[in-house]
């Protein structure tokens, strides 16, 4: 069982990088108690997906509690509960700023007193000078910057590049980076290259240069109409030039469903303000399109995905239902 003297010294603050292998490793070199804070979405999906890791590596408990839901008994219970089964435990509690003050002293409490067999992640998008819960959270743990810094984009992206398997010529990497501007969108780009890239992470020429050169033929129509007919590789070329564009969201669902509504009502939607659309939906199609839309509507309003994920979710759907990939 792990206990709070086997912990090692961290340091107080680290780098998002730095701090993915101590997460990654076993819970005695770990303090009670971390905090990821910072604007940098990417960076947080990283710490936390080695923080779970390092669960699954050592075989330990792990479990999810949202900051914003939380009630002190409930936190309480948790942080107390000893597995039968397993050697430690581990809990990741997801937007910290939003916790209550019962929780936030429950959890305190708890990280100054013995604190045996339990590991605590902490994260949210907030910097931790801007509340003195997380300056106190801070304090007493380890603290894990998830902020992007001049140069990092870059870097990154040739680390993300050598994690997926790929191959690219030099200077690829950085090309996707400038390109991209964020690490979010880094990724999301070096992602469509590893499902365009064969077995041994070679990408063809033609989908690099597509990327690289996106910036001007980005088309929400065109995107859209890949979508509908289960067009795969379609939909993946035109996602990669509005990603360039910083096109994604909302525009994204207006377009599927301007077709889908057109099929059900060609002369209440005879007006369309985009281009005529080439795909031809039957009515099934349409409502099944409609529903995908609105499902993403939902999922968006409740905080379950990311303005930038809206794309990609409609996409995955609807390509998915057509059953045609087309290269």
């Amino acid at each position: 069982m792990v206990t709070r003297r086997d912990a090692a010294r961290a340091p107080r603050r680290l780098a998002a990088a730095d701090a993915e292998p101590l997460l990654r490793g076993p819970s005695a070199g770990l303090p009670p108690l971390s905090l990821a804070s910072g604007a940098d979405d990417y960076l947080r999906e990283r710490i936390v997906a080695a923080f779970r890791a390092g669960a699954e590596g050592e075989g330990a408990d792990f479990q999810r509690l949202e900051g914003d839901e939380l009630e002190a008994a409930t936190l309480a219970e948790a942080l107390q509960s000893i597995s039968l089964f397993a050697p430690s435990r581990r809990i990741w509690i997801r937007e910290a700023a939003k916790l209550d003050k019962a929780c936030e002293e429950a959890l305190l409490t708890w990280a100054d007193g013995a604190a045996d067999g339990v590991r605590v992640l902490v994260t949210t998008a907030r910097d931790v000078e801007e509340l003195k819960t997380l300056q106190a959270i801070a304090a007493r743990g380890l603290s894990i910057a998830c902020e992007a810094r001049p140069g990092d984009v870059t870097r990154w992206a040739e680390r993300m590049v050598g994690e997926s398997g790929l191959k690219l010529p030099t200077g690829a990497a950085a090309a996707i980076a400038a390109g991209a501007g964020n690490l979010l969108a880094t990724s999301q780009e070096v992602a469509k290259l590893r499902t365009l890239a064969g077995a041994a992470g070679v990408v063809p020429p033609s989908a690099l240069a597509a990327l690289r050169g996106a910036r001007g033929g980005g088309s929400l129509d065109r995107w859209a109409d890949a979508v509908l007919s289960g067009d795969g590789g379609g939909a993946r070329r035109e996602a990669a030039a509005l990603d360039a564009e910083g096109v994604a969201g909302t525009s994204a669902l207006w377009a599927v469903a301007e077709r889908a509504l057109a099929a059900l009502e060609p002369q209440a939607f005879a007006y369309r303000r985009g281009a005529p659309s080439t795909v031809r939906l039957t009515t099934a199609a349409a409502r099944g399109a409609l529903d995908a839309v609105y499902a993403a509507d939902r999922g968006l309003k409740r905080g379950e995905i990311r303005d930038a994920e809206i794309r990609d979710v409609i996409e995955l759907r609807l390509v998915r239902s057509r059953g045609t990939h087309r290269a």
